[in-house]
């Protein structure tokens, strides 16, 4: 799903650049042709984010997908915990003291205003609501995990971040903020609501594609020459 979804995002990307648009009167009167800007601006980052489980220190990788228009950013993101997080003997119900497994996922959708857009600097407050799941197993006699309860999740998230523009298509960023997750189990709500923060790496996949496609009409007009 994810490969077939990032296909069409870098196929979308030079089709919404070359989008009909009015002609500048400059353009009209010399001849040229005209520069058109692209209304949306694609952009894809990896996210490497740490938080709590349970008040205990964990990492969570995710990535993500959007559009960017002006000053407002819509995208969806897909994160999850790098490695179960393990807990030490504790009581599983029914079983008796077993070390104890939790994983966690999500998939969010999330609006990002920019506060500061300029060349060098991108500041924002995304907001994002999520659906994910929280699984719970024990480690048997054997070794092995037994799974016994998944729940279903709704984490809210907001966040302060800061992104530096590395170059036009390439960018790094940082960001704080808080999660709450709500869950029909107050256990998992109290388990994992907690304060967030993470570094990433992106790209604006349609300044990329733009920059490689006009880079290829430059050298196949030079050498037409």
């Amino acid at each position: 799903m994810m490969p077939v979804l990032l296909a069409v995002l870098v196929i979308a990307s030079p089709a919404c650049a070359q989008a009909d648009q009015p002609l500048a009167p400059s353009t009209v009167l010399s001849g040229k042709p005209a520069k058109v800007k692209a209304p949306y601006r694609v952009i894809f980052n990896f996210d490497y984010r740490n938080t709590f489980v349970d008040a205990e220190p964990v990492r969570f990788y995710g990535l993500r997908i959007g559009a960017q228009r002006g000053r407002d950013l819509l995208a969806v993101g897909f994160y999850g915990l790098g490695d179960a997080y393990v807990q030490r003997q504790v009581p599983v119900e029914g079983v008796g003291i077993r070390d104890h497994l939790i994983d966690f996922d999500y998939v969010a959708l999330s609006y990002e205003r920019l506060l500061v857009n300029s060349r060098s600097w991108d500041i924002g407050i995304p907001l994002s609501i999520g659906l994910g799941t929280y699984r719970r197993s024990y480690i048997n006699e054997d070794n092995k995990p037994v799974p016994y309860a998944v729940n279903e999740l709704v984490p809210l998230e907001a966040t302060l971040q800061i992104d530096l523009k590395i170059f036009k298509w390439l960018y790094i960023g940082t960001g704080m903020g808080y999660r709450h997750v709500l869950a029909a189990d107050p256990a998992a709500s109290r388990t994992l609501s907690d304060w967030t923060w993470y570094g990433k790496v992106g790209l604006r996949l349609g300044v990329l594609v733009r920059g490689i496609i006009n880079g290829k009409r430059d050298r196949d007009g030079e050498e037409q020459r």
